[in-house]
C-alpha cells in the first residue's frame, strides 16, 4: 500500500479514467439540509447510483416508479459500518421521521423490502433560492442487484457487475459526466409541456406532430451524455438543455411552420428536429425580420 508521498499529481484529463458515485450538490450547500449527516448523504448517493440499472432493468411499479434493493448487509459494507448505524442512515433518509429522501416498503413471505428514491427538490421548489438547478455528479454504472437468497427484508449480497479484484479504473463504461437535473421523467415531461402550451400546439399542428416533438426534447434533457450531436457537431450537454429549455410556443410554431415550408427531403427527421429545437430561440427573430423586409422592402 503506497505511503502518502508516494501518490502522484492528476496530469491533465486523468481524473477522467475512474467512475464517481453521485452527491446532489444540494445536499451539502442547502440550508434544508445541513443537519442530515455527512454519511447519509453519500448513503443517498449511493442509492441513486443503484436506479440507473434498476431503470435498465425494468423495474417500475404500476405506476411507473423505480425502485432498487439495498440491503443492510450491502450498506454496512459499503459505509463501513455496523448494524446499528446502518439503520439510523437509513432512518435518517427514510420518509418516517427522517428528511423523506427513501420510502421503504416491506413485501412479506421472503420478499426483500422495496425502496423508492425520492426527488430531493420538489417541483415547486426547482429555481428557487433554497433549490437552484443544480448539476449533479454522477455515475452511469447503476450496481442495482435483485437479492436472490437471505434473511426477510435483508438478503445476501449479490453485485450485478463487479469482481473483488475489479479496481476503480477498470469498472465497465465508466463515467464521471454530469445527468440532467430531472430525476423524474413525467415531471420533465410536464414542465416541458406547460413551457411550449401543448393543448395549443396539439389543436393547431396535430398530437402526432406534437408529441414526436415533445418526447424528443425530454429525451434530450434527461440524457446522460456529456455531449448532444447537433448539426453534425458535439455540443456540450448542459448547453443543449439550456436552450431546449427556453423553449415556449412560438418557437414550436416557428420549427412545425419552418419544417412544413421546407422542401429538401430529409433523411434523419430526429437530428434534423433536434437542430431546429436547438437553434430556434437564437434564430427566430432574424428569420421574422426577414420574412418582413422581404415581404414589405
Amino acid at each position: 500500500m503506497p505511503t502518502q508521498r508516494d501518490l502522484r499529481y492528476f496530469y491533465g484529463d486523468e481524473s477522467e479514467q475512474f467512475s464517481y458515485f453521485r452527491i446532489p450538490r444540494l445536499l451539502i450547500t442547502s440550508p434544508r439540509f445541513k443537519a442530515l449527516s455527512t454519511d447519509a448523504k453519500l448513503l443517498y448517493g449511493l442509492l441513486l447510483d443503484r436506479m440507473s440499472l434498476s431503470a435498465k432493468n425494468g423495474w417500475y411499479d404500476e405506476r411507473g416508479r423505480v425502485y432498487i434493493y439495498y440491503t443492510l448487509d450491502e450498506i454496512q459494507e459499503d459505509v463501513d459500518c455496523g448494524h446499528n448505524k446502518a439503520v439510523r442512515l437509513l432512518a435518517e433518509l427514510d420518509s418516517g421521521k427522517g428528511f423523506g429522501l427513501i420510502e421503504r416498503r416491506r413485501q412479506g413471505q421472503g420478499r426483500p423490502t422495496v425502496i423508492y428514491v425520492k426527488r430531493f427538490t420538489t417541483g415547486d421548489s426547482i429555481g428557487s433560492q433554497d433549490f437552484p438547478k443544480e448539476e449533479v455528479c454522477t455515475s452511469a454504472n447503476g450496481k442495482s442487484a435483485l437479492p436472490e437468497s437471505g434473511t426477510l427484508d435483508f438478503p445476501k449480497r449479490e453485485s450485478i457487475y463487479t469482481e473483488p479484484n475489479q479496481t476503480e479504473s477498470s469498472q465497465l463504461n465508466p463515467s464521471i459526466y454530469p445527468a440532467s437535473d430531472w430525476s423524474d421523467r413525467c415531471d420533465c415531461r410536464r414542465v416541458v409541456r406547460e413551457s411550449v402550451e401543448y393543448d395549443r400546439l396539439c389543436e393547431r399542428y396535430g398530437r402526432d406532430e406534437t408529441d414526436g416533438a415533445v418526447e424528443l426534447i425530454v429525451d434530450t434533457l434527461c440524457s446522460n451524455r456529456p455531449t448532444i450531436r447537433i448539426g453534425g457537431d458535439d455540443v456540450p450537454a448542459q448547453q443543449v438543455r439550456s436552450r431546449l429549455l427556453a423553449l415556449e410556443y412560438d418557437h414550436m410554431e416557428y420549427v412545425f411552420d419552418s419544417l412544413r415550408q421546407s422542401g429538401t427531403r430529409i433523411r434523419n427527421i430526429r437530428a434534423y428536429m433536434l437542430a431546429a429545437l436547438y437553434n430556434a430561440p437564437a434564430t427566430m427573430s432574424s428569420y421574422y425580420s426577414a420574412r418582413l423586409r422581404q415581404d414589405y422592402g
